[in-house]
């Protein structure tokens, strides 16, 4: 069983390799240089480089990575190392800027949609924020389990068209009492974990697997309904 499963996970690897051709232990040296220029306009461009491929003017797809700093602790239960995104130029956090140690974490393909926000902060706290779709609006095939939204100052040709102003920020906090039940355009993102650690992210310890990986970043919802009495889950 172990050797079946090595064989997939050096399967695996080998066809990320020719994907996205550069070492996983990459430091975030040339930051954003050109092939791997696209910009979001907003906070996670700190931790993502990405390359943007255009059709008859239009956005067809990204593909890129994201990149994760260790804190230096071990998550007691599943014993992995603990890695976050870094957390920006307020906390000397910024990949290709600060003296930090950016490592990849995942591989992203991504291709372009929108989606109207619902919150950021709940029950659990902070967290991604949350974003609802008509699931016909899901990229399909694979696992676009991820919704990032795009601001005036992407490279992103629909930055240059009309999109609502409650959109334009930096953090996903500023979404919130501001951009409720607006329709704001962006990527839907899959995401390949290219090795094993534990990711830190609101208020949860996730362990990760080399693979595709649906359970770190979901933030996506196809109904909703203010019910009271909710309560947290951790």
């Amino acid at each position: 069983m172990n050797k079946k499963k090595n064989r997939c996970t050096l399967v695996y690897t080998l066809a990320i390799f020719i994907l996205i051709p550069w070492p996983f232990a990459a430091f975030a040296d040339g930051f954003h240089d050109a092939p791997y220029d696209f910009l979001f306009g907003n906070h996670i461009d700190t931790h993502q480089k990405t390359s943007l491929s255009i059709r008859d003017g239009q956005p067809k797809r990204l593909r890129g990575i994201f990149y994760i700093i260790f804190t230096g602790d071990v998550d007691p239960t599943s014993g992995l190392a603990i890695a976050r995104h870094p957390r920006g130029a307020g906390h000397d956090e910024e990949c290709g800027v600060d003296d930090i140690d950016c490592r990849v974490g995942w591989v992203i393909h991504a291709k372009p949609g929108a989606a109207k926000f619902l919150y950021h902060n709940g029950v659990n706290g902070d967290d991604h924020p949350v974003w609802m779709v008509n699931r016909v609006d899901i990229p399909q095939r694979g696992s676009y389990t991820h919704f990032h939204w795009i601001g005036k100052d992407s490279t992103d040709p629909r930055a240059q068209e009309e999109f609502p102003d409650e959109c334009d920020v930096d953090m996903a906090g500023q979404l919130d009492n501001n951009a409720e039940n607006i329709v704001c355009p962006g990527w839907f993102l899959q995401i390949f974990a290219v090795k094993k650690f534990a990711f830190q992210h609101g208020g949860e310890i996730v362990p990760v697997s080399p693979g595709i990986d649906n359970a770190t970043h979901l933030n996506l919802v196809t109904n909703y309904a203010e019910v009271s009495g909710i309560t947290n889950t951790r």
